[in-house]
Formats: C-alpha cells, sequence, structure tokens
C-alpha cells in the first residue's frame, strides 16, 4: 500500500486530502501538532474508510519534524508522498508598514521554514519509492503576478507576512523540482483558491472538497505529469502565474 504524510492533517484542507488520498488506497500518516489531535484525526479518518496512523510533528519546531523522521523512517522504508499542508494566516488586513516582525517571523516559520525542512527530513523516505509525488500548499496570494495585476481578484488583498511566506514557498517548490528532475520525485506547488475552511471563511466559494482537488490530483500524478509548476483551483487546476 502506498503511504502519504499529510502535514496539518486534523482539520480543514488538511483533513480532506487525508480523506480523498486514504480514498485512493494510500495509509495516510495523519501528522498533527499534538499526539491527542493526531489521534483524533486518525478515529475520524477510519469512520470514513480510511486507513491512517498518527503522527505527532509541529512543523514550526525543527526537532519535532526530526523526532517525527525518526519514529516513521524505522517503522516504513518509503514514503510515497508528502503534502505540506500545515499553514497559517496571522495578519489579515494588516499593512506591511504595522507587520511586527515577530509576527512576519511566525508566518515564516510554519508556511516556508516548516515545508523546507519537512522536505529535507523526509527526502532519503522520498528517494525510496518508485515515484514519489511532494506537494506544496500554496495560494494565489503567493503569486507575484496576482500581486501586480490590477486587474486580478487577489490584487488588494492585504497579509504581507503571509503572502511573501507563500510566494517564498512557490520559489521552494522550483528550486527541488530542479534538484530532483532526474530522479522519480515530482514536486509542485497546488492552490485550493479561496476555500470554505477556518481560514477562507463560510462565504468562499469553494468548498473542501474542491480545494483539495489540486493537490490530491498533484500527488497522484502519472509519470508523465508535470513537475515544478504551480496549479490553482481558481483556474479549474490549470497552471496560475508565478
Amino acid at each position: 500500500m502506498k503511504t502519504a504524510l499529510v502535514t496539518g492533517a486534523n482539520r480543514g484542507l488538511g483533513f480532506e486530502i487525508s480523506k480523498q488520498l486514504g480514498s485512493n488506497g494510500f495509509h495516510i500518516f495523519a501528522a498533527c501538532r499534538n499526539l491527542v489531535k493526531a489521534n483524533e484525526t486518525v478515529s475520524a479518518l477510519a469512520a470514513r474508510g480510511v486507513e491512517a496512523s498518527p503522527l505527532e510533528m509541529d512543523v514550526s519546531q525543527s526537532s519535532s519534524i526530526q523526532t517525527a523522521f525518526k519514529m516513521l523512517s524505522a517503522q516504513h522504508k518509503q514514503l510515497d508522498v508528502l503534502v505540506n499542508n500545515a499553514g497559517v494566516l496571522l495578519d489579515f488586513a494588516t499593512p506591511a508598514s504595522e507587520l511586527s516582525l515577530d509576527n512576519l517571523r511566525a508566518s515564516f516559520e510554519t508556511n516556508f521554514f516548516g515545508a523546507f525542512a519537512t522536505i529535507q527530513a523526509f527526502l532519503p523516505m522520498l528517494m525510496k519509492a518508485p515515484a514519489a509525488r511532494i506537494v506544496n500548499m500554496s495560494s494565489d496570494l503567493g503569486s507575484l503576478a496576482a500581486m501586480t495585476d490590477h486587474s486580478s481578484e487577489q490584487f488588494g488583498v492585504v497579509a504581507p507576512g503571509y503572502r511573501a511566506s507563500k510566494c517564498a514557498l512557490n520559489i521552494l517548490t522550483i528550486q527541488f523540482a530542479n534538484e530532483l528532475a532526474n530522479t522519480n520525485i515530482k514536486v509542485n506547488s497546488a492552490s485550493p483558491g479561496l476555500t470554505r475552511t477556518d481560514m477562507g471563511g463560510e462565504d468562499a466559494p469553494f468548498s473542501v472538497e474542491q480545494g483539495a482537488a489540486p493537490a490530491v490530483w498533484l500527488a497522484t500524478l502519472d509519470d508523465d505529469g508535470p513537475t515544478g509548476g504551480f496549479f490553482s483551483q481558481t483556474l479549474g487546476g490549470k497552471k496560475h502565474a508565478w
């Protein structure tokens, strides 16, 4: 059975991605900040027919990532899919001139450094899989093109730390995709669009099922699928401009 590690698996898009991948025959490693949440997530997935195991991992803490890797690698030889879903939005409607450095650092700690450290840690397990996939959960708000296009719906959205961290995450996608281009690993960014989650709000246009679709597609790519791309539910799963 193929395996998939999903960070921030306990709610919203992380839970939905886990559920959909589990329905596609993956065993899910449900990574959550504490073991209580991880166990609750596994139980909720089991109730939906998904086979899963709990994994305590706080992506904002490098020591927690390393501990999780040591535990998982001791029990399993390889990892087929890594979905870097854990993320925070801490500065909505806060102008850059008023954003505290601590707030900015906190956004990058989870959204960028967390994903970076997780990829680095679990890459040895991904390298052992015949066709591994890495999916970084980005955002339309991480697009430089959207930030500079006055006609874009995302142009005027004020969330400087969040937007910068997701833009940086997209750069990370490109760098790892280029480095791993001659391997069986594909690396892509997925944007769920504005989704009805705690972060997106109840009036968002996309359901969690729709928002999870690009990530699930990229996690299950065939050998001839893309790598080093940025795909958005807002565009029907098509490529988004960087």
